[in-house]
């Protein structure tokens, strides 16, 4: 099995392995949620999202969400309420597959484009056609695409490039910026918490001179992945506009792994 730590996801063959992957025969049948989240942490929003009780977390919230096949429409409700971004839909039911993913990039694709679907280390796989593009206001800023690639790559694609960037640009990550000044201060950087760049440099002009002292005034990094997708870039930013290099940023300090208690156990 590959060093999830390293990859941050595993590839169809291991979650089919793991019995994290609906059975092919229910994918043959038509749309159906493929949940990816691998990590146990405290989260549960697939499970209150879903109104045909085909996802459960239970207790402890730290459980990986389990899907049952049978009551699974395929509606997608799901993608857009996981902070992860771990939810796709998957329909092998016609003569090619159709995937569903969540995508949160500006410009958004149109239906009929052709564009480059990528799999879940985002590296190209094929040519695909965007089917559907939804973006309506119930999604809360996360429009699902759902495009078509031949059935055989269905289990592995899970997205699609970026549009319009150039060529040279596109290997760019966040990760690569030392200059965040002419970054956008709308730009989401903790999605757990929808904390933009502005209310982050806005932190750091009101005296934050660490990562913990920005998230105590923008509660960046509190939300359910607890920093996993956000405190590198937080970092960039403090370092950005303090001038401090990497090594002179204290890290963010991490929740002890402590399991809640119900007070019901101390009255035994």
């Amino acid at each position: 099995m590959s060093d999830i730590t390293k990859t941050g996801f595993l590839n169809s063959a291991e979650l089919k392995e793991a019995g994290r992957y609906p059975s092919e025969e229910r994918l043959e049948k038509g749309p159906v949620a493929v949940i990816e989240c691998c990590q146990n942490i405290p989260c549960n929003p697939c499970e209150t999202a879903c109104k045909y009780g085909a996802i459960t977390v239970g207790d402890p919230i730290t459980n990986l969400p389990i899907l049952d096949e049978s009551k699974c429409i395929g509606c997608g409700v799901c993608i857009t309420k996981c902070p992860g971004l771990a939810i796709f839909v998957v329909d092998k039911s016609k003569e090619m597959a159709r995937v569903s993913f969540p995508f949160e990039y500006l410009p958004l694709p149109e239906k009929g484009d052709t564009v480059k679907a990528v799999d879940r280390a985002g590296q190209y796989v094929c040519d695909a056609k965007v089917i559907r593009v939804n973006n309506a206001a119930a999604n809360d800023c996360t429009p699902v695409v759902t495009i078509e690639v031949p059935k055989e790559l269905g289990d592995d694609v899970r997205s699609i490039r970026r549009l319009n960037l150039p060529e040279e640009d596109r290997e760019a990550r966040l990760l690569e910026i030392d200059d965040w000044s002419a970054v956008p201060d709308d730009l989401i950087v903790c999605r757990c918490e929808e904390v933009t760049v502005g209310e982050i440099k806005k932190a750091i002009a009101e005296g934050a001179r660490t990562v913990e002292g920005i998230k105590k005034r923008t509660r960046a990094g509190m939300g359910l992945c607890q920093g996993r997708t956000c405190v590198k870039l937080v970092s960039r930013i403090l370092g950005s506009e303090t001038g401090l290099k990497p090594d002179e940023i204290k890290p963010d300090t991490v929740r002890m792994p402590i399991k809640p208690v119900a007070f019901g156990v101390y009255k035994e």
